[in-house]
Formats: structure tokens, C-alpha cells, sequence
């Protein structure tokens, strides 16, 4: 028999509408529509009062409980708000309102992966300042401890930044790593617990025996990916068999592009082989734009 006592009647995530304002610390926050979804749950186009443009990020259950999503929400603070840099979303906010679990982050322009769909995008031109801008986050990253371990085309984001007092001056692009809750600290990397897209999988998450363990060189690998298709003009995909077979390397070195073998040196199937730091890369992506 249940104690009517200690009774705790389960909580229910409510999700905003459209207009919705919430109030945390004194601001006022004014939800907008539904712009995307995930794993993680889904993101609304944000407004406070500033009239800073933002998104919010709201965690929902995959049959998980109240507690369990919880008690990720709270790991995810953690990390975004530890991991403060311009070249890394930035979050504004985090609270929990009305049994929903709120993150406010700042709202880019677009992704990669869109900048990559536009016609005429010359990939080589804009290589060397994508590649500054997202290497210097991951050395950030890394020297706090932290893996992202899921960068793709999807969570690179392209940020406008606009001087308020001169409106007609062009924006100054900035590109910054996002969704950072699949981060965790290098020395609690479990590869048995780690989920990625079958086509960005490391070859070391296929056969660790042979080329190696999961560390901060998956971020590498996934850097080597996304300039590797800034050459193609597309978004790769591999199967498991070519990438133990590391065709992304050879396709890298096959390129008639000056960063042909530092894009390859990055996606060299064996760990110990590959380049070996975000600094490291991009000091070699520095080297070949004098060539």
C-alpha cells in the first residue's frame, strides 16, 4: 500500500507556445516557433529584453523520467557554462520552469552544412577562416579536458555579428562549435557509450585494437571531415568498410588543394598518425595558405 504521505505525484514537462513569455532573475523571455529538434529535445526561437536574438533549448524524456532528464539538464549546464569561448555557442541562461528544463543560448545565423548548400560556396577560400575559427574552440576544449566527440555540419553555426551603431557596415561572420551534451571529460570516455553518425565514425571507434583509442584526435578527424568537404562541395559519406579502409584520407590526398595532405594528415586512420592538436593543425593549415 502506497503512503498517501510520502506520496510524490510525477511531474510532467510542459512544453512553451508560441508567445509564451517566462520570467528567470528579473528578465523577461518571449518564446517563439519551433525551429528544431534533436535527441536532446527541441529549440524555439528566443527574444529577452535586450532584444538579443536567442534560441532556448528545451531538454525533453526519451522514455526517461523527470529525474533522469533531470540530472542531464544539470550536467549540461555545466559543461556550457564552464565552456566559455568565442568560437563556442554561448548560453545566456539555464533554468527549470514549469517542470521543463530551459538552456538560452544565442541564436546564429545559420549551419555549416546550409553555407555549404549555397551556390558558388568556394570551399578553399573560406577553409583557412572556418578552420581558425573551430580549431581555436577545440584547443579550448581540450585543455579544459573535454571531447566534443560529435562536430558535423549540423552543430558548426555560423554567427553574424552586427555593429549596432553602424546598421549598413557588413557582418562580421564568426563560426562556433554547438550542442555541446554529447561532451564529456577525455578520462570518462567510454567507446561501448559513445553514439555517432555512422558516416563521421572514427576508425578507432571500429577497431580500437588496431588504430587506437577514443580521445581528443576524434575532434580531429571530425575537423578533417568537415574541411575535406569544403574541397567537395558536399557533405562525404562512408561506409564502415571504407573507412577502416581510410578512404577519407586517400580521397583527401587525391585533391588538387593546397591543404590536401594537412586535411589528410588529420584523417589518418591510426591515433598515434594522426595530427595530433587542434594548435598542431592549424599551424599546418597556416603553412600551406603561403603556398
Amino acid at each position: 500500500m502506497i503512503n498517501s504521505q510520502n506520496f510524490q505525484p510525477p511531474k510532467f514537462f510542459i512544453l512553451p507556445q508560441d508567445g509564451h513569455s517566462i520570467n528567470h532573475n528579473g528578465m523577461k523571455y518571449v518564446i517563439g516557433e519551433m525551429i528544431g529538434q534533436g535527441n536532446f529535445g527541441k529549440v524555439y526561437k528566443c527574444e529577452d529584453e535586450w532584444s538579443n536574438e536567442l534560441v532556448a533549448k528545451i531538454l525533453i524524456p526519451r522514455n526517461q523520467s523527470y529525474e533522469e532528464v533531470q540530472q542531464k539538464w544539470l550536467e549540461e549546464i555545466d559543461k556550457l557554462v564552464y565552456l566559455r569561448h568565442p568560437n563556442i555557442t554561448f548560453v545566456y541562461d539555464a533554468f527549470e520552469y514549469r517542470n521543463t528544463f530551459y538552456l538560452i543560448i544565442e541564436r546564429c545565423h545559420c549551419t555549416l552544412e546550409d553555407l555549404l548548400n549555397l551556390q558558388n560556396f568556394q570551399g578553399d577560400v573560406w577553409l583557412p577562416h572556418i578552420a581558425r575559427d573551430l580549431l581555436q574552440g577545440i584547443h579550448f576544449m581540450h585543455n579544459a579536458g573535454y571531447v566534443h566527440k560529435d562536430i558535423h555540419h549540423g552543430n558548426v553555426f555560423v554567427s553574424l555579428m552586427q555593429d549596432k551603431m553602424i546598421p549598413m557596415k557588413d557582418p562580421v561572420l564568426r563560426f562556433k562549435i554547438g550542442d555541446l551534451g554529447i561532451s564529456i571529460l577525455e578520462r570518462d570516455i567510454d567507446v561501448f557509450n559513445t553514439t555517432l553518425a555512422a558516416w563521421m565514425l572514427p576508425p578507432e571507434y571500429l577497431a580500437p585494437q588496431k588504430f587506437g583509442l577514443i580521445g581528443r584526435q576524434v575532434d580531429i578527424y571530425h575537423i578533417g571531415l568537415l574541411l575535406l568537404s569544403l574541397l567537395l562541395g558536399k557533405i562525404p559519406q562512408f561506409t564502415y568498410d571504407e573507412i577502416l579502409a581510410g578512404k577519407p584520407r586517400q580521397i583527401a590526398e587525391s585533391l588538387s588543394s593546397r591543404y590536401s595532405d594537412v586535411i589528410a594528415r588529420a584523417l589518418r586512420r591510426h591515433v598515434a598518425y594522426r595530427t595530433q592538436s587542434a594548435l598542431d593543425f592549424w599551424r599546418e593549415i597556416l603553412e600551406a595558405s603561403k603556398f
